[in-house]
C-alpha cells in the first residue's frame, strides 16, 4: 500500500486539495472557488482539475498513491457512494459522486461528509489525539458535527449522523437551504450571518456595513462583518453576538446528546473570538445542564482549513487497512 493519498475537501465556497503521507505531511495543495454555485457537472471537472494538479505538483503518477478521498459538504451515504443532498450547493440529490470520480480518475474514491472528515483529520493527526469520545463541529459556511467513539467515526444507518445544523431551534423561524424553517444553521453559519445582515440592510438600518458590502448584497462574508464589529458598528457586532449565542445552544446539544470527553472547535468563523465565540462559550454554559458543566474539555482545531483535506485522504488508508 502506497504511503501517499490525495484529499478532496469539497466545500460551498472552495475546494481544497493535497497530496498527503501517512504522517499528515503536505506534500503539494490546490484551491479553488471557481465551483461556487455552480450545477454538479462543473463541481466534477474542478475536483478533477484539482486532483490532476496536486498529482502533476507532487510529480506522481496513479499508481504511487492509495486511493482519493473526498469531503463534501452535505447529506453523505458514503457507504453508497451517495451525495443524498446539499443544502450549500444545488441539484445534488442522490448523486452518485463517488463513482463519478473513479470512472474520471481511475483510482479507488472514499466518499464522506466533509466534517466527517474533518473531525477524523483532527482525532488521527490533530486537537482531537487520544480522546475516546471526541466530537468537532466547524463554524463556517455552515455547521458541521463530525463524531468519533472509541476510535470509529459514528456515521449512523444512513451516513447523515451529526447533521446538527438542520436541527429546528426556532420554530416558524426563518426559511433554511434545506427548505425548512428555523434552523440552527439560520442563525449559527456564514450562511445565517449573511441572512441576518441582508434583512437589516433591507429594513434600512444605519450600519458601517452598507458602506462595505453596499446596499442589497446577496451574499455577505463573516469576515467583512467583523471588520465591521471591529470598528464599533453595532448592526455587526449584534448579528455576531446571535450567530455565537446559538452557536452555543448547538455545542450545548452535542455534550447533552453525545457526552463527549473534548470538543473540537474548527471553521473560518471560529476566529472571530471577541464578537462570536465568547457569546457561544457563555450560551454553552447558560443551557447546559448542571451535571454536565465542565464535561468536555473545549480546544481549537489544529490543522483549521487542513483538516477535512487530511481526513479525507487518511480514510483512504482507514478503509484499504
Amino acid at each position: 500500500m502506497s504511503n501517499f493519498a490525495v484529499g478532496i475537501d469539497i466545500g460551498g465556497t472552495k475546494i481544497a486539495a493535497g497530496v498527503i503521507d501517512e504522517s499528515a505531511n503536505i506534500i503539494s495543495r490546490y484551491v479553488s472557488k471557481a465551483h461556487a454555485g455552480r450545477p454538479p457537472a462543473e463541481v466534477i471537472a474542478a475536483s478533477v482539475e484539482a486532483f490532476h494538479a496536486v498529482m502533476a505538483q507532487a510529480g506522481l503518477q496513479n499508481d504511487a498513491i492509495s486511493g482519493l478521498g473526498v469531503g463534501f459538504g452535505g447529506h453523505v451515504y458514503g457507504a453508497a457512494g451517495l451525495i443524498l443532498t446539499s443544502s450549500n450547493m444545488p441539484a445534488w440529490d442522490n448523486h452518485p459522486l463517488r463513482d463519478h470520480l473513479q470512472a474520471r480518475l481511475g483510482v479507488p474514491v472514499v466518499l464522506e461528509n466533509d466534517s466527517n472528515c474533518a473531525a477524523w483529520g483532527e482525532y488521527r493527526y490533530g486537537a482531537g489525539q487520544g480522546s475516546r469520545y471526541m466530537a468537532y463541529v466547524t463554524f463556517s459556511t455552515g455547521y458541521g458535527l463530525g463524531i468519533v467513539i472509541d476510535g470509529q467515526l459514528y456515521r449512523g444507518a444512513t451516513g447523515t449522523a451529526g447533521e446538527l445544523a438542520h436541527t429546528v431551534v426556532q420554530l416558524d423561524g426563518p426559511t433554511c437551504t434545506c427548505g425548512k424553517r428555523g434552523c440552527l444553521m439560520s442563525y449559527a453559519s456564514g450562511l445565517g450571518i449573511s441572512r441576518m445582515v441582508c434583512e437589516r440592510l433591507e429594513a434600512g438600518e444605519e450600519t458601517l456595513l452598507r458602506q462595505l458590502c453596499g446596499p442589497h448584497p446577496e451574499r455577505v462574508s463573516g469576515e467583512v462583518v467583523a471588520e465591521a464589529a471591529q470598528q464599533g458598528d453595532q448592526v455587526a457586532q449584534e448579528v455576531l453576538a446571535l450567530a455565537g449565542r446559538y452557536f452555543g445552544v448547538g455545542l450545548s446539544s452535542v455534550v447533552q446528546m453525545f457526552n463527549p470527553d473534548r470538543i473540537v472547535i474548527g471553521g473560518g468563523l471560529a476566529h472571530i473570538e471577541e464578537w462570536l465565540m465568547k457569546p457561544c462559550f457563555a450560551a454553552l454554559n447558560e443551557n447546559i445542564h448542571p451535571v454536565l458543566a465542565h464535561s468536555a474539555e473545549l480546544v481549537y482545531s489544529k490543522l483549521w482549513e487542513d483538516a477535512g483535506m487530511i481526513g479525507a485522504a487518511s480514510l483512504v488508508w482507514e478503509q484499504r487497512s
